[in-house]
């Protein structure tokens, strides 16, 4: 709220009935009294004669522009918002994630006081175009539908306001092996409520290659020619070691047959292979393997907003399209020529070890375009808040993975195929892949809609009505692998309701008695079904407790049953190859890693108490402290696949192929149903604001203030259980499962517009994982890093006042970007001290410290 003061009681009248010409807004919102005489009134206003002891000051109080419903727990404003140095409000909201939501949840949208809807078109305004952003008090969530606990964040846009501008950046590891680039323009126009944005990007990152780093190659012969030679390793046949004077245990394929230019000439004669003998062509395998693919991406987003009778209607279009694609390994393989076979000048039997096609690597690929369109209409019909939005996407993809050489398919043909050249250039179809092709689309709708029921002494009560109906429809088809040629067609309905009641009890000098402050309550209720499941039901409440103006007292306890998701049950199923450690073998393996739907899972309830406490001694925002405790208790819900322990192993034999010699070949990693899920945690924070002006006090020929916020979370984990299965032992996740039962992040940011900084870090404390039952030796210790990452920017033109001066440094913003600032990685040692295999420095970090470097440039 605002309130204008010392102004004549003909103001007062002309606001009355005159209201537009007596509240002129600027870009900034502030509200301006235009110059009204004493005594004077707009025409066909007739003023009471005035009383000699009448005070000439008044207070007159309107809602701000772009205000919700719900009042501001913080709010941060132009000078706040351009000492982060975002490029983008969805860079902001990042930034600002310890001080909206130190979980790192996504919150809800609102943008100008409404909801968001499917209008995310707003991620990618330019973060000038905020005139602040307000962060709710947390029972805002059940005011606009959503469920309790949510944060809000209102995002306040500037009424007019226009800006073009390109970005160019480049990043890079700087161990070296990986380098990547991008470059985006965009073009955003606010004029009041209408305003539009249109964002073009592209970017690329190399392949990073395993050969860029000093890890251990795979084990075997790798050589991009190929030769033959005797099954037991000596010497091929005495005839050859004579034509070529010394003995004779490799000999390369001869050139011409392995171009196939002498397929013509019939076999290879002894005198062909004495030319290569005991030539070898032995290369590095790690430089045909890549620990990251290289990646392509293109996208194009267009939003459009504007006024549409009694609604407010933001239509989106958005398309992207993204590729990438890795190398596996060279592909060798070994087969037998018998002596005698049409293919062979030797007298005995011959071992030919040849990769596919010289150099030619495995192929993991991966492509996938998506389109997307969406409409969200904000407006009131009666007395009702309304909010409408429909979504509609559409996805393709398709991959392929690249596996190995058909072994079998090639023996069997040397043996019968006497047409079969072992030394040519071999068919496509000889190498073992799987392909797949994915097509999906979703059709959803929102609606929501609120309104006062009543008008207490404490405040409205409102009630509020959410309801949401999607299809889902996919269609994928894959070949290869032991399962051959699959096709999956499904078509999924959800449909849910929510209804939610906030009823204010008491508010602080207005209603209730003075001692007990601030006080509300949110009930919620809401129901979910879906095509192949049964309805779903869940219960919330939500008690909020200031009493007094510093403290704020939440309470929460939630109780939901809940179905799995469109993707756990029908994403398409995908195969790639992950690089994992076998604790039971103790070595890093390359298992195949299948992922996507499960139409097995079934659905289970959750629920979950939450208290919460807010501290601002200093009664502004300079101070805030936070202490909160959560506990949730999930019985057969659905989980994604976890780390292959040997206790998950233990629980889920049939996830989980290994081959004769107990080598892991592959992991159903697709999600699962667990019997019980048990955590609780004791949450504590601490946010610092300075350099913050009340509203007026700040001068515009006064310098900007150096802006400074700190924040530090702690997380202390006191149970994490999980009951795989009825039957057998629940595992204690912080003493046996690796994972940390402390954990602490801090964020320090320092600057103004035109310039700033930015560190941010993140410790844990040491896990311990059971290798084996009984086994203590067997244990694993987990020591991870305490890392940091510092971002800092600048702009010339504000730093040396060139704003409006032409020029190149003229709209220019130079950006950098370090990750892992200290190069650390996660340490893991046996109850010796030893480092196990497969846990060096390089390969649980290969890429290690990166650094990004971006240009952006305002027109």
């Amino acid at each position: 709220m605002f309130a204008l003061k010392r102004v004549s009681t003909p103001l007062l009248l002309g606001m009355a009935v005159h209201a537009a010409p007596a509240h002129a807004e600027t870009d900034k919102g502030d509200v301006a009294a235009g110059p009204v005489s004493q005594g004077t009134a707009p025409p066909g206003v007739i003023l009471p004669p005035r009383r000699a002891d009448e005070a000439d000051e008044i207070v007159v109080t309107a809602d701000r522009y772009g205000e919700a419903k719900v009042a501001a727990e913080s709010e941060f404003d132009e000078e706040e918002i351009a000492s982060h140095g975002a490029d983008s409000i969805q860079d902001l909201l990042a930034r600002l994630s310890p001080f909206i939501d130190p979980s790192g949840e996504e919150p809800v949208i609102l943008i100008n006081g409404k909801p968001a809807g499917f209008d995310r078109s707003i991620l990618s305004y330019p973060a000038e175009a905020l005139q602040r952003l307000a962060v709710l008090k947390p029972e805002a969530a059940a005011q606009y539908g959503e469920p309790a606990g949510k944060r809000v964040v209102n995002l306040i846009l500037k009424k007019h306001f226009s800006m073009w501008n390109a970005d160019a950046g480049v990043d890079f590891a700087t161990a070296g092996g990986q380098v990547g680039g991008k470059l985006s323009a965009n073009r955003t126009a606010i004029s009041g409520d209408t305003r539009w944005n249109a964002t073009a990007r592209i970017g690329a990152d190399s392949a990073f290659r395993k050969s860029a780093r000093a890890l251990p190659p795979r084990e075997g012969v790798f050589d991009s020619v190929g030769f033959v030679s005797a099954p037991d390793g000596g010497e091929i046949d005495p005839a050859l070691s004579l034509i070529a004077g010394e003995p004779v245990t490799a000999a390369a394929i001869p050139p011409e047959w392995l171009a196939g230019a002498g397929a013509g000439a019939g076999v290879p004669g002894l005198a062909d292979f004495a030319a290569t003998a005991n030539a070898l062509h032995p290369v590095d395998p790690n430089a045909y393997e890549t620990l990251q693919s290289s990646r392509r991406t293109a996208s194009l987003a267009i939003g459009v907003t504007r006024p549409l009778g009694a609604f407010t209607a933001a239509l989106n279009l958005n398309a992207s399209r993204s590729s990438s694609e890795g190398e596996r390994g060279l592909p060798m393989v070994s087969v037998l020529i018998p002596a005698g076979s049409p293919w062979s000048p030797f007298a005995d039997d011959v071992l030919l070890t040849r990769p596919f096609a010289g150099e030619r690597a495995l192929r993991n690929a991966n492509d996938s375009t998506a389109l997307g369109a969406s409409l969200t209409l904000n407006g009131s019909i009666g007395s009702w808040q309304t909010n409408f939005g429909v979504n509609y996407g559409r996805n393709l993809a398709s991959n392929l993975l690249e596996t190995g050489i058909d072994r079998t398919r090639i023996q069997q043909a040397i043996a019968a195929d006497a047409a079969f050249d072992p030394y040519g250039p071999w068919d496509e179809s000889l190498l073992l892949a799987t392909r797949g092709r994915t097509r999906s689309e979703n059709l959803s709708a929102r609606l929501n809609v609120h309104k006062t029921i009543i008008d207490l002494p404490a405040g409205p009560m409102v009630w509020n009505l959410t309801a949401n109906a999607s299809r889902n429809r996919s269609h994928s088809w894959q070949e290869g692998g032991d399962a051959g040629a699959v096709e999956r067609r499904t078509t999924r309905h959800q449909t849910s309701g929510q209804m939610t009641l906030s009823l204010p009890i008491a508010r602080r000098g207005e209603a209730g008695p003075a001692w007990l402050g601030d006080l509300s309550l949110d009930l919620s209720a809401s129901t979910q079904a879906m095509t192949g499941s049964r309805a779903q039901k869940r219960y919330g409440a939500n008690v909020s407790w200031s009493p007094w103006s510093i403290v704020q007292l939440r309470g929460s306890i939630d109780r939901a049953e809940a179905a799995p998701s469109f993707d756990q049950l029908d994403a398409p199923i995908e195969t790639t190859v992950t690089r994992v450690f076998d604790y039971a073998r103790q070595e890093v393996a390359e298992p195949l890693w299948i992922t996507g739907g499960n139409p097995d899972l079934r659905g289970g309830s959750r629920q979950s108490v939450s208290l919460a406490a807010t501290l601002r001694p200093l009664g502004g925002q300079a101070l805030t402290l936070n202490l909160g405790y959560r506990q949730s208790v999930a019985k057969g819900g659905v989980a994604g696949f976890p780390e292959l322990t040997p206790a998950i192993e233990a629980a889920f034999p049939e996830r989980v192929t290994r081959d004769a010699e107990g080598r892991l070949v592959a992991i159903d990693a697709r999600a699962i149903n667990i019997a019980r899920d048990t955590d609780a945690e004791l949450s504590s924070g601490i946010a610092l604001r300075l350099g913050q002006a009340r509203a007026g006090e700040r001068s515009k020929a006064a310098p900007e203030p150096l802006q400074i916020s700190v924040s530090l979370n702690h997380r202390f984990r006191l149970k994490s259980e999980l009951l795989t299965r009825s039957g057998l032992p629940a595992i204690d996740q912080l003493r046996a499962g690796g994972q940390s039962r402390h954990n602490l992040s801090m964020q320090l940011s320092v600057g103004k517009r035109g310039i700033g900084a930015n560190l941010s870090g993140n410790w844990s404390s040491p896990g311990r994982l059971r290798g084996a039952a009984d086994d203590a030796d067997a244990a694993f210790r987990f020591k991870p890093p305490l890392t940091f990452n510092l971002s800092a920017f600048v702009e010339p033109d504000r730093l040396f006042a060139l704003s409006g001066k032409k020029g190149a440094l003229n709209g220019l913003k130079i950006s950098v970007d370090v990750r892992n600032l200290f190069n650390g990685y996660r340490r893991v040692t046996l109850a010796d001290g030893r480092v196990p295999s497969g846990y060096s420095r390089n390969e649980i970090d290969p890429l290690g410290r990166t650094l990004s470097l971006t240009a952006r440039k305002r027109f």
